[in-house]
């Protein structure tokens, strides 16, 4: 079978490769989101999907056992050559598609959506696509959802470009200072004139300091940088300007981070490369900073967003995981109570079916603030997964903790207005107490608050349950 090849397919597949991201393991970040499409479509089969030059490959993916296909059977093939949504609704009926063996294949494809994934330069590297085993139309609503979706797949792809980018950057300036320094060390003094003017060009800053450390050169990079002029910082110990708290340690081979100060009295990031140097007997230093802002934020950044859920901003399953063996040791340090507090809407799916998802993701937002404003300021509340909440209670009473589930059970109970309608649905809770002696697991302890909310729905549901001990589940 053949396909159409995008007119900037060359350049396209370089920033694939740039990328880094073929044959990687799965990922939370992009899990997440296949995982909302194919609850809000309704599909069997949903996938982030990177054509390469003759395959697709599945960066996540519902529904498929293998994690790529060939190029020449794959839809997506069709969605990186458009610029906007790719849709089939009837594969069977479509000349493209009708003799495709994912189509002809029982139980094969009928329904396709695709939504283009663009690098930072507006190159289409995949799609987000979601797929049935039958014929149907997609709703306005339901491609905006999915356009929302893969609009935040692409906001992942560019932060891995922009970190790509920065990593070329610091290996091209890393590299343009390694031949700097051994040319500092044989021709110092030949090449004054040259080196200078090397300096005064660069996009670091550059600081000579003498064996008080004071400063002897100053270079355009290091005006912008602190906002000193070149004539005020000459002649002034470099202490009383950017390190007031001394000079970081010497380190010929590695840079390091420290945090400078500006003219404003502004902290600032930065990557120092300190250089010892003799000349004619005299001891000099060079330093050569870079500013690592950006690159801190988009760290941060990124490590927010691997830890918080989209749709509640409440923190998700992975923050949780590392939440609550911190806890645990908590415990055992205070010997104060641990609870943890296992949560499961009642009637939930009933929501989505009659209102639809949309509904039901504003139903989670709502419930979620609410338990927020519940529980106490030292409480930590996670969206485990769906419509499940863990609370992790530390240093409270066994009975001030069932009072508190109670009350919970009582707040989701309230109904939510939605138009002319009311939305209502309940909780069950499973609570597990944490002893400090204990040698349970934080996967175990999970577990037993797990079976006490089945033992609340199996009860009649809106009921709290505490489990059993952990010598009595044993």
């Amino acid at each position: 079978m053949s396909y159409p090849i995008a007119p900037d397919e060359d350049a396209r597949l370089v920033v694939l490769y740039e990328l880094e991201l073929l044959d990687t393991p799965e990922e939370p970040a992009f899990d997440r989101v296949t995982r909302l499409v194919a609850k809000l479509l309704s599909v069997p089969i949903s996938s982030v999907t990177l054509v390469d030059a003759e395959r697709q490959w599945f960066k996540s993916s519902i529904g498929f056992e293998s994690r790529e296909t060939p190029r020449d059977v794959a839809f997506c093939a069709y969605t990186v050559t458009v610029a906007e949504p790719f849709i089939v609704e009837d594969a069977s009926q479509d000349p493209r598609f009708a003799q495709n063996p994912l189509v002809t294949a029982p139980g094969g494809i009928r329904f396709y959506v695709g939504i283009p994934l663009r690098s930072l330069q507006g190159l289409v590297l995949g799609s987000l696509c979601a797929l049935d085993t039958k014929p149907r139309v997609i709703s306005s609503d339901e491609l905006a959802a999915l356009q929302d979706l893969a609009a935040i797949v692409t906001d992942e792809l560019h932060l891995r470009e922009r970190l790509v980018v920065e990593k070329k950057n610091t290996q091209a300036s890393q590299q343009a200072l390694d031949e700097l320094y051994r040319s500092m060390e044989c021709q110092i003094e030949r090449r004054t004139n040259e080196l200078n003017l090397v300096i005064e060009s660069a996009y670091d800053a550059y600081i000579s300091l003498d064996a008080q450390d004071v400063i002897l050169d100053w270079n355009r990079a290091a005006e912008m940088m602190f906002g000193w002029p070149r004539k005020a910082a000459l002649a002034k110990p470099i202490t009383q300007l950017i390190f007031p708290t001394g000079l970081p340690a010497a380190n010929d081979r590695a840079a390091i981070e420290f945090t400078a100060h500006r003219y404003d009295g502004n902290e600032l990031p930065v990557e120092v490369r300190v250089k010892k140097l003799v000349i004619e007997g005299r001891e000099r230093r060079s330093l050569f900073i870079h500013d690592i802002t950006e690159r801190q934020q988009l760290e941060r950044l990124r490590n927010q967003q691997a830890r918080e859920d989209v749709l509640t901003k409440l923190p998700n399953r992975r923050a949780l995981d590392e939440r609550l063996p911190e806890a645990m040791a908590r415990t055992r340090r205070s010997q104060q109570p641990l609870a943890v507090l296992f949560m499961d809407l009642d009637g939930f799916k009933a929501i989505n079916d009659a209102h639809g998802h949309a509904k039901g993701d504003d139903l989670l937002r709502v419930i979620a603030k609410k338990l927020v404003k519940t529980i106490r300021e030292t409480d930590y509340i996670a969206r485990w997964a769906g419509d499940e909440f863990v609370v992790l209670l530390e240093g409270s009473e066994p009975t001030a903790i069932e009072q508190l589930a109670n009350k919970l059970v009582k707040v989701v109970e309230e109904p939510m207005i939605a138009g002319d309608a009311a939305l209502n649905v309940s909780v069950s809770i499973g609570v597990a107490l944490y002893l400090p002696a204990s040698a349970e697991t934080a996967n175990e302890l999970l577990k037993r608050a797990d079976v006490a909310m089945y033992e609340a729905k199996r009860s009649g549901k809106a009921q709290v349950r505490i489990a059993l001990s952990v010598d009595n589940a044993s």
